[in-house]
């Protein structure tokens, strides 16, 4: 569509979603290209739907486009629903005696620094902390990260319990979450962790946790691709209840910013030049002249728009 906008001047309009951190780790050909289309397409959109600050600055910054052109959502967390799935029974070595199990949960990829993580148990495992960690996830890293358990000799301490249609479950009955990405877009699991008071550790990526957590105060923020800074965290939680327990609730109280009931209060639709909403609960041509998403919030679409996704709206910046 970008191409078509650049190549034959089709005046229609375009709306990007960026989702994750334009910084990239993967490799130069990948960076490169993607550095290419930010840069030299990304212009042409109308308008560019960032999920978080940071990642609108790097945008702003890379692509040489206005700032007004990109429009910061955050995603907003069901944390009624979240809570309900919580519920849900669980039978797993790993919850059961009173262990202090650690929890991770994303794709297996490099990107999320699970090597980082794993290196970290086995650091406090040397210091005699007894701890588990069980991450929830699949992807392509599976293999090396189960070659480096065993190279580290924490299999008796370790689970890669694969992908889990219900992560609620498991997040509400573990001690302590950890975020060790090296970057990040938004992370929601560490929203839905804190939404569940599960105390957390996040790494200080580029964008995303920072404009969550506010360290010390309602979660933990340690550097990333820093096995020692993340043991340091780690066994200052389970060493320290009172701690544990005035993260958790502050967290808790933290999530709630970004609950759909909240994001739904702070959708204007005034002069809004995207459709608003929530995500991905409209597809195809509208026969009416305005829409109403799930939660009842109006959009400013009118008749004969076309509708790929219908997204939240908060015209209101945090400094």
């Amino acid at each position: 569509t970008l191409f078509s906008r650049f190549i034959r001047r089709i005046k229609i309009n375009i709306i990007i979603s960026e989702r994750t951190s334009t910084v990239s780790y993967e490799d130069f050909l990948s960076n490169f290209i993607r550095g290419v289309v930010i840069r030299f397409l990304y212009p042409f959109a109308d308008t560019i739907i960032a999920p978080s600050y940071g990642i609108k600055r790097k945008l702003v910054n890379k692509s040489g486009i206005s700032k007004e052109k990109v429009i910061v959502i955050h995603n907003p967390v069901d944390i009624r629903t979240i809570r309900v799935k919580a519920e849900e029974g669980l039978e797993h070595t790993c919850y059961q005696g009173g262990k202090n199990t650690l929890i991770a949960v994303g794709r297996l990829g490099r990107e999320k620094g699970f090597a980082y993580l794993l290196r970290t148990v086995s650091l406090l495992s040397s210091e005699g902390i007894d701890c588990k960690l069980v991450i929830l996830g699949e992807g392509k890293e599976r293999k090396n990260l189960q070659d480096l358990v065993n190279k580290l000799r924490i299999e008796n301490k370790v689970f890669l319990a694969g992908f889990q249609s219900n992560p609620y479950k498991y997040l509400s009955r573990s001690a302590i979450f950890v975020l060790s990405s090296l970057y990040e877009g938004f992370p929601n699991v560490l929203l839905e962790a804190m939404a569940l008071g599960v105390p957390s550790i996040a790494t200080r990526c580029q964008t995303g946790p920072e404009e969550i957590v506010t360290d010390g105060i309602d979660g933990l923020l340690v550097p990333p691709a820093d096995e020692k800074a993340l043991a340091d965290a780690v066994r200052r939680l389970l060493l320290d209840e009172d701690l544990r327990k005035r993260l958790g609730d502050a967290g808790e109280k933290r999530a709630e910013d970004f609950s759909s009931d909240i994001e739904c209060a702070r959708v204007s639709t005034k002069g809004a030049k995207i459709p608003c909403g929530s995500p991905s609960y409209c597809k195809g041509k509208l026969k009416d002249d305005t829409i109403k998403t799930t939660f009842d919030t109006g959009s400013n679409l009118v008749k004969g728009d076309y509708v790929l996704r219908v997204y939240y709206y908060d015209k209101t910046e945090r400094k």
